[in-house]
């Protein structure tokens, strides 16, 4: 039996009976189970799709999941949406009116890059890409600065209301006084936060667990610290 074959095989299940709700057929397959990792056949409208990977990390007792071989867009937004379903991590419905931003900060070759992605419902409204001079603070600088950018852009565009996803803790902490902060960057984003009038909700999306949004976060912070503002 591989490691955490029950694990899962558990979370498999969960997963795929999701899928199944909502019209795509999802099944494990039970020759493929690895340590860590076990594949999860796809088919929708009775055409094989490839499969999504399901991977644990027991140290953090969390979940991610690979779907590189699936191209159908449409059904990668059923297999996003379940996904987040399955870890708690529902978006808001557009007709809501209340906007999601994941946010990311990355830190390449001695350069600090940092973005953002908005999202109403699940249509993609605005991304934010660059780099910081300040490079001290690392990838959590970029963090930081990405959450100030979009504020900057909901004010600009009279968003009243959106939940900011982040990975690093210091996001929220520093924002709600939990954590005090101590270099330049972070006053000053307690300071933008303390003036806003955009009311916020925060959540917290470990990274690299899955979620296809916070990864155009994660891949625009990259792009950020790579090549520079966009």
């Amino acid at each position: 039996m591989s490691l955490y074959q029950a694990e899962l095989q558990s979370f498999g299940d969960k997963f795929s009976n999701i899928l199944k709700k909502n019209n795509v057929e999802a099944s494990i397959d039970g020759k493929s189970f690895r340590d860590y990792f076990v594949q999860i056949n796809i088919k929708y409208d009775s055409k094989n799709l490839g499969f999504a990977g399901l991977y644990y990390k027991p140290t953090k007792k969390t979940y991610s999941l690979a779907v590189n071989n699936i191209k159908d867009e449409k059904v990668l937004k059923i297999i996003n949406s379940c996904w987040d379903e399955a870890n708690g991590f529902e978006t808001f419905d557009e007709n809501s009116g209340i906007y999601e931003a994941f946010v990311d900060g990355s830190f390449i070759n001695g350069r600090t890059g940092y973005g953002a992605v908005v999202f109403l419902g699940d249509e993609k409204i605005k991304e934010f890409s660059g780099n910081l001079e300040d490079t001290s603070t690392r990838q959590f600088g970029g963090e930081i600065y990405s959450v100030m950018q979009v504020l900057k852009w909901c004010e600009e565009n009279n968003i009243s209301k959106i939940r900011v996803n982040y990975d690093y803790l210091g996001i929220e902490y520093f924002a709600t006084g939990k954590w005090s902060p101590k270099n330049s960057l972070a006053i000053e984003y307690a300071d933008v936060i303390a003036g806003t009038k955009v009311e916020i909700l925060w959540r917290k999306i470990d990274s690299h667990t899955g979620n296809m949004k916070n990864d155009i976060a994660d891949k625009l912070a990259k792009q950020g610290a790579e090549n520079g503002n966009v």
